[in-house]
Formats: C-alpha cells, structure tokens, sequence
C-alpha cells in the first residue's frame, strides 16, 4: 500500500519510523559494555539504518494511561516502544543512570511521552491539523524536556545520528520531520489489536479532568505558592510526572439546555480538587508580561468552552477556554515561583476563527 493511501495509524500495530531527509529507517540496537571488572553493563542506542525488513526497526506507538487500541491524531501523547527489547525511547537524561548518561537518545524501561505535532513550524497552520488522523509526516516533541527527536548527519563518517534538539534551524524544512511506515505483522497478539474501538467519550459536568495544551502535552497546574503579583494562588503548566495538582473538576453553569455533558459554548468554572479554589483570570499583566495574570481564588469564575467540530466536548479532543476575548494559553516563560520546568498559563488576546 502506497504512503497516500495509508489508512490511518494506530496504537499497539507494528510500525516503522522513517526519517524524512533520509528514508532511513530508526533503529534500537543493544550493547553489552564493561564498567568495572567482572560487571558488564546493557548500553541502548538508536541509529537510521537502511534495512527495512530487520525487527531492529520494529516500534509499537502506546498513548498514555490507555490500553485500548486507537488511531493516532496530531496532538496525542504518545510512548515509543521498540518491539524487539521492549523499551522505549527516551531523551530525558534526569532519568538515566550514570552508565546511560553518554548517549543523548536511549532505550529505557520507563516511558517517556511525546507529542506528535505537525510537520509546519508556522503556528498559524496549526488548525488544519486538528482533529486529523496520522497519515502523513509529523515531529516529535518530549513533554518532558520540550526537546524534539533528530537525526543529524555526522560529516565525518557520513552517517546519521539520532539526537534530540530544542529549536529548529530555519532553514532546514525537513529537520526532525518523520513518517510511520505500516507493518503487515503475523504477530498473533498484535493482531487482537486490529480492530478499533473509536467510542467517544464525552465530558460531563462535574467530572474529573486533566487539561493539557494539545501541542505541548503540558497540563493545567496549581499549587500552594503564592504569586506576588496578586497574593494569590499560583497557576502553572506542567509537564511529567503527572501529580494531584493537576486534577480539576470542570462545571457547566447557567447552560442553555439540560444534558449533563458540557456542549459549546456553555459556562463553565474549572475547580483545582486538591486545594478547593477556582480558575480565575484578572486584567493584571502577567508576570512575563506576555499576556494577563491567571490563579486561583475562593470565588468561581464562569469561563466558555468552545470546540473546534463537535457539539458536544469529548475527551481527548481539542477545545478552548475563553473568558470575554481572552482565551487560555500556555507561555512561552518560566511561572513565577521559578520551579523546575513549569511555565506560566495566562489569559491571550486572540481569535482562532480569523486564522
């Protein structure tokens, strides 16, 4: 079956992961490698290689916290498993052990999750991809370190070596982007998993939630600090590990009809369940400037939802929270109280409709 006409990829099928610039496939070799006398060590990496057909370039996709079989969209959270040893692509190097440390893309036990974006670095092409199946090339950023998966080309010995990378250059179109090549597998277990149960789930009101940007995979955050723009509560993005802090209960308000799913454009209040305050935004600037202060108070606050093709809002879909002609949005900064990696969620004037 040619790549135009590929029916959409799904999780838990056999799949390969081909490099765009080189039509090489990507690799997980093992290798044993001696620290100390008498102790030898398991080193993971992964390289391009040109032979489709060795189980080395075998990889199963598996989104986060499901087991069911589904088809892959541009924005899920994925993890990358290589069949043949059964772990899975990392780029974080907090996680490693001392002896993995030298390699910056490895194979490892736990997961680590990606976010399967667009192949166009332009944002204002991003709506095009929304709600769309994987067919066609993408890019993969870690939502742990935001760092994407590369293949860079050694011009020493000519070859390609699999790298993770933060920022593109420019003029490099192709840089980072890669295409899933189907597999027909014989695989009795994997064959379980041919079939796909698509069954929507839809979001009723009072239910509890984690909201995630769909292109960063980090989620809506809250915790105990205190900003010192407004002595409030603070509210943050998140990315890994997922903690209590990152659950919120959402609740439709003062809807024009009586279904208990949040449809669009009903009101709602979002609730952070582990400190019992509400989603509020302010006409105050931001602490990085870039937008208007959002946190958490004791008084709810009525935002909008609005999604993009349904009526109804369904979980893992894309939707929107606004708030007059502010919608909410993930910064480009670090929060306030400067912890770890989490970055600032703020109220940003803009109209997706228009782009």
């Amino acid at each position: 079956m040619e790549q135009n006409d590929q029916l959409p990829f799904k999780t838990f099928q056999l799949l390969q992961i081909q490099c765009q610039l080189s039509k090489k496939f990507l690799s997980g070799n093992i290798q044993l490698k001696q620290k100390y006398i008498g102790k030898d060590f398991e080193i993971t990496s992964l390289s391009l290689q040109i032979n489709g057909n060795d189980p080395d370039t075998h990889f199963i996709i598996e989104l986060q916290n499901d087991t069911e079989n589904k088809f892959l969209y541009y924005g899920d959270l994925i993890a990358i498993k290589h069949f043949k040893t059964q772990l899975y692509i990392n780029v974080n190097h907090d996680q490693r052990s001392d002896h993995q440390k030298e390699a910056d893309v490895c194979l490892m036990e736990q997961p680590e999750y990606f976010v399967i974006q667009p192949p166009e670095q332009d944002n204002t092409l991003l709506l095009k991809y929304l709600n769309k199946t994987i067919t066609h090339p993408f890019r993969l950023l870690s939502s742990d370190n935001r760092k994407y998966l590369i293949s860079q080309l050694q011009k020493n010995d000519n070859t390609f070596q699999i790298k993770s990378k933060q920022k593109f250059n420019a003029n490099n179109e192709t840089e980072g982007v890669w295409n899933f090549v189907y597999i027909n597998s014989t695989n009795n277990i994997l064959k379980m998993f041919n079939r796909v149960y698509n069954l929507p789930i839809y979001v009723e009101s009072g239910r509890k939630v984690i909201i995630r940007n769909l292109w960063t995979g980090f989620t809506l955050h809250s915790h105990n600090n205190i900003t010192q723009l407004r002595k409030a509560q603070e509210v943050t993005c998140f990315s890994h590990p997922r903690d209590d802090n990152d659950y919120w209960s959402i609740v439709k308000q003062q809807s024009r009809n009586t279904s208990k799913y949040i449809n669009c454009d009903d009101q709602i209040f979002l609730q952070h369940l582990k400190t019992a305050l509400y989603l509020n935004g302010s006409d105050q600037e931001s602490y990085s400037k870039l937008g208007q202060l959002v946190f958490c108070s004791d008084e709810p606050q009525l935002f909008y939802t609005q999604s993009f093709d349904d009526f109804i809002l369904e979980m893992n879909k894309p939707f929107t929270i606004k708030f007059n002609n502010y919608f909410l949005a993930q910064s480009s900064s670090a929060a306030e109280s400067k912890i770890g990696i989490q970055q600032e969620y703020l109220k940003l004037f803009m109209d997706y409709r228009k782009k």
